[in-house]
Order: structure tokens, then sequence, then C-alpha cells
């Protein structure tokens, strides 16, 4: 199966995101996405008949003028079973982040999918009580769930920091850090926001998850890169 992670940045980039999408369909089982203003994930069910959406309001962001949330397509030859929003923190309503669980199963059996969005503000990616409370959150929401478990995203992390690595702590396996990935972030960004930073997405994967391949291939289809992984399930 595969799955790509992606901060879509509201589709600002047009045409080149929804080729990429489009395109990526093919291949592609999961889209797990965030920036997803209500508007981008009516034109992504039409974009995308192949696959049930399934849409997770978020927040009104003054600086960007939209109310966005995150979504999250899954081939329709796989049933899927929402489970409740994680608040991974509630401080302001222009900056809140959460994840977004889903238990999917295939013929062989069922995995849990988390898609997060973490804080992003400060911008610095930093650790901050905050953020670490909202790693604390995740992890603590899915202990008691019985199934291998992927989780991805934009976390809007640098990798060094304690945040990262209480995922890694955890026994989850750091994607990034294992595949020697050097950026999720491209020229847009470091043009969009004046400064060069390299890390915001992550992968974690449970020990019982096989990852068959991961890359993060240079595409400007957005801010953020997307993060493909191909896996299979050890039952």
């Amino acid at each position: 199966m595969r799955i790509i992670f992606l901060n879509t940045w509201c589709a600002k980039t047009g045409k080149v995101f929804f080729d990429y999408i489009a395109s990526s369909s093919n291949s592609v089982d999961i889209f797990a996405l965030t920036e997803i203003p209500p508007d981008l994930f009516s034109e992504l069910k039409s974009l995308l008949p192949g696959f049930n959406g399934y849409y997770d309001e978020g927040l009104f962001d003054i600086t960007m003028g939209v109310t966005y949330g995150q979504a999250v397509f899954v081939r329709n030859n796989l049933d899927v079973k929402p489970l409740n929003r994680v608040f991974t923190f509630k401080n302001t309503p222009t900056d809140v982040g959460f994840a977004s669980p889903f238990i999917i199963k295939n013929n062989l059996g069922s995995f849990c999918l988390v898609n997060v969005h973490g804080k992003a503000k400060p911008g610095n990616k930093f650790d901050t009580p905050v953020r670490l409370k909202q790693s604390e959150n995740i992890i603590e929401s899915i202990k008691d769930i019985r199934h291998p478990t992927i989780i991805g995203g934009d976390f809007n992390l640098y990798p060094n920091t304690k945040s990262v690595k209480m995922f890694e702590e955890a026994g989850y396996r750091n994607l990034i850090a294992g595949f020697g990935i050097k950026n999720t972030r491209n020229e847009i960004s470091w043009k969009e926001f004046n400064k060069k930073q390299y890390f915001a997405d992550y992968v974690f994967t449970s020990p019982d998850v096989m990852v068959k391949s991961f890359e993060v291939p240079y595409v400007e289809i957005s801010d953020h890169l997307p993060l493909i992984l191909e896996f299979e399930i050890r039952f």
C-alpha cells in the first residue's frame, strides 16, 4: 500500500498541485492532507472519484484569510472507521493543532492511521511546553489501539526537538531520520517566509509496519514536499 502525506498550502500553486494529485491517484491508496479549506475538499472529492473522503474542519487563519482543516482520501476498496479527533492543544482560536485518527482495514487486517497538523506558532519550530504536550497527547491517545500504526503529517517541528524524540522513545520509527531525508520544504517556502527552514514534516511507524520504501521527492506543488510511504503490515 502507498500513502502520501502532504501539507497542501491550500492548493495555492494551482494546476501543478491538482495535476500531481490526479497523476498520483493511479498508484496511491491513501492521501493524508493538511491545510484543506472546505472548497478544496470538494474539489478533491471530484478529482478523486475512486476514493472516499473524510474531512476534519480546523480553524480560521487570519494570516491566510481562510478556514482550513485536514482530509484523508482512502481508496474505496478499503474500509474506514474515523476515530475521535485528538486536540493536541487548544490555546488560541487561530492556532489549533489536532490529529485525525482512523482505523483502516484491507483484506488482511486493520491498521491505524493518524493524520497530524501540529502547532504552527511560534514559527521557529523549536520545543515549547505546548508542543511537548502536543506530542504527549498524540502518543497517549493511541497507546491502547492494538493495531499497527502510522503517524504522519506536518508537525511543525525541527528534527532535534524533544517533541520529535518522544515518538522515538515511545517505540516508533522516525522515517525522516531513518532514511536520511535532508528536507521537507522547498524554494516556495524559503521565498514565501524569507528564511530556510528545512524540516516540518514526519512519518512515524510502529514496529509491525514493514516499510518497503520511503521518499520525499523535490516537487514544487506546495510549500511542503510530499512524504511517500510504501508499506505492508505484519499481521
